[in-house]
């Protein structure tokens, strides 16, 4: 099969979009398939990444517009210079918008959702528009795959319409790693509790924060490892309000060997969102062994099953409790096993690539 993946950020950056691209394209690409991936970056680019072609486009400088211009731009350059391509694979909503034209033009596509999109903060001021568009990306695709049950029920239940569930996974024969980056942020094992993802206000780390201020234990830190680059006011925000602890520790966006290496080494992991589709972050935390203290969306609860530690999604006080009960906890290590087993089980790449490769197989025989 020759598939064009339309669109993503720089597979360099971080984000559940990033990852999923970075992992399953070279699979796919090992597994004897062709492979384009349209990315957006400062400058347009072509280049490959293991065995991937990568074509991007010069980002633009709106957090409405940019994705959707992407997509348009992606698709004329898969209907006018590509040849002989099976699929088209429309990664989130904004990009899926330009999925008419290859639709009308009777082609083979795929849209993949991540999350519902009207619901993200960034969208408060345009949440009806995006709503509007959602529908009609929703309405006008056949092949529609998402990342979470929760999604799989959206869908049915607003459309009418059914879609396939394909989780995202992790690499777990990669996790045993030991960077410098401890020395370089001052930190030892087993003593911080670690947040990866983008800093965007549905993640929740500014509760977290305010949760951990409230902890008196002193010889403890939160590790905050991630960015985003439309979220200035937000990081500033985090940050000010970190300021007099510290224990509270950002490390900006941290990737492939340095991230394993505080996976391996954090007390536990914690992810406060109150929004996700089905977060790779909290996967990676299971793979590497971790103990997970997650807010009780039901994603969360998808993906760990009975085995994480909830509390009340923005509830601050039912936060720090659990906090502080998990750092005095020294059984905590039971339910890191318990969660690489699941993630053995449900959240490899070899396993979700199957998967892949025969819903592209069932979309081409229809």
């Amino acid at each position: 099969m020759k598939i064009a993946f339309i669109a993503s950020r720089d597979i360099s950056e971080i984000g559940g979009i990033e990852n999923y691209m970075a992992n399953l394209c070279p699979i796919l690409v090992k597994n004897g398939h062709k492979i384009i991936l349209y990315t957006e970056r400062s400058k347009d680019k072509l280049y490959n990444y293991k065995g991937v072609e990568i074509i991007t486009f010069k980002s633009v400088k709106s957090k409405f517009f940019n994705k959707i211009i992407l997509g348009l731009k992606s698709t004329l350059n898969v209907i006018f210079k590509q040849k002989n391509v099976d699929l088209i694979h429309y990664n989130a909503m904004a990009a899926g918008l330009s999925s008419f034209i290859p639709i009308l033009l009777r082609k083979k596509v795929i849209l993949q959702m991540y999350g519902i999109e009207w619901q993200r903060r960034k969208w408060t001021s345009l949440s009806k528009i995006v709503k509007i568009l959602e529908h009609f990306v929703i309405k006008i695709n056949k092949n529609i795959i998402v990342v979470s049950q929760e999604q799989n029920k959206y869908i049915f239940d607003k459309f009418k319409k059914s879609s396939s569930v394909i989780y995202p996974a992790t690499d777990i024969s990669v996790i045993n790693t030991n960077t410098r980056i401890l020395e370089k942020f001052n930190l030892e094992t087993d003593k911080y509790i670690l947040f990866v993802g983008r800093l965007v206000e549905e993640k929740r780390a500014d509760i977290l924060i305010k949760a951990f201020n409230g902890i008196k234990i002193g010889n403890i830190n939160l590790v905050i490892a991630g960015g985003e680059k439309y979220s200035n006011k937000y990081i500033t925000f985090l940050k000010k309000q970190a300021e007099n602890n510290k224990n509270i520790i950002f490390t900006g966006n941290v990737f492939n060997d340095d991230k394993s290496t505080l996976f391996n080494n954090c007390l536990f992991y914690c992810t406060p969102s109150e929004l996700e589709g089905l977060p790779i972050t909290l996967i990676e935390a299971m793979a590497h062994r971790k103990t997970c203290l997650v807010s009780n969306i039901q994603p969360h609860k998808e993906a760990l099953g009975e085995n994480g530690i909830f509390f009340e999604k923005n509830n601050i006080k039912d936060l720090q409790d659990k906090l502080e009960d998990l750092i005095n906890n020294n059984e905590l290590k039971q339910l890191g096993e318990l969660n690489y087993l699941r993630v053995k089980q449900n959240f490899t790449w070899d396993l979700i690539s199957g998967k892949y490769e025969q819903y592209c197989n069932n979309v081409l025989q229809k």
